[in-house]
């Protein structure tokens, strides 16, 4: 007896030809404007602002162009991406490589004011990568997601609750009590009055930090920082200690009174610095 074996049958399912290419064309520009640094490069002009006053755009050029190397790294997936899309065979793969990283960029585009234009290059591309994803979307469905399991679904459900209640509770905690310890004083000071002797004397600007609990910041003209532990009783004493936490010496006491503070330097003796409360940075 013979047994018929009966051969697979072909594959004849194929990503549009035009879109394809289109997309092979736009990521591999993507990928070279990065290499030649028709991407990512900073102004000196926008450099020396202050980051407070930082568009987002510029923050987005800022933060990508920081490091050459994960430029390039990206340019090396998007070119490498573009390739794969240019073969049939693997056309499946590079798009399914490429959609995460213009997903992001279109997000990226979106919410932080780059120009419109690259945002409709960004969403054709990733429009095109669909595209070329879509003719397999029920086996990619039917590899990715396994049999339906019933068994302890109640179980499963509770559980994921808790960790979501539990992650929720434990990340709001730290956000609003361990990160932040509202105080009268918290904002940016100016010294309006430095004291006369002492290396406070260099201090031009003071940050009682809001989003971090008894951090207070001294800014000297030149960028030099110090950072130093506050706080802040019922009474209005501000007293401020060596070390963020820890303490050590107590260097600075004094009292605050609307929007401005008196510190006497507890290291020299008769030294005062007075603040005065500013909304710049």
């Amino acid at each position: 007896m013979h047994l018929a074996v009966r051969s697979p049958q072909p594959d004849t399912t194929h990503p549009p030809t035009r879109l394809r290419w289109i997309a092979v064309v736009l990521c591999i520009l993507y990928g070279f404007a990065k290499l030649t640094g028709a991407q990512f490069t900073i102004l000196d002009s926008e450099l020396a602002r202050p980051l407070g006053q930082v568009s987002g755009f510029w923050l987005t050029w800022h933060y990508f162009g920081y490091s050459p190397v994960y430029g390039s790294l990206i340019a090396v997936v998007q070119i490498g991406g573009a390739l794969l899309v240019a073969w049939p065979r693997t056309a499946l793969l590079g798009a399914l490589l490429l959609l995460p990283v213009f997903g992001n960029i279109v997000l990226i585009n979106l919410f932080y004011g780059i120009d419109p234009g690259a945002t409709v290059v960004a969403l054709v591309i990733l429009g095109c990568l669909l595209a070329v994803i879509a003719p397999y979307a029920a086996r990619l469905k039917e590899a990715m997601m396994l049999p339906a399991v019933e068994r302890h679904s109640r179980l499963r459900i509770a559980a994921i609750a808790v960790i979501l209640l539990a992650a929720w509770a434990f990340t709001w905690w730290s956000a609003n009590y361990n990160n932040r310890r509202p105080t009268p004083i918290d904002g940016i000071w100016t010294v309006v009055q430095p004291p006369a002797e002492g290396p406070g004397r260099a201090w031009r600007r003071v940050f009682f930090e809001r989003n971090r609990a008894h951090w207070v910041t001294f800014r000297a003209d030149d960028g030099t920082d110090a950072r130093h532990h506050f706080e802040v009783d019922a009474d209005g004493m501000v007293r401020i200690w060596e070390t963020w936490l820890s303490k050590g010496e107590l260097i600075l006491q004094g009292r605050h009174t609307g929007d401005r503070i008196e510190l006497d330097d507890l290291r020299h003796e008769g030294a005062s610095l007075v603040l005065g409360r500013t909304d710049t940075y």
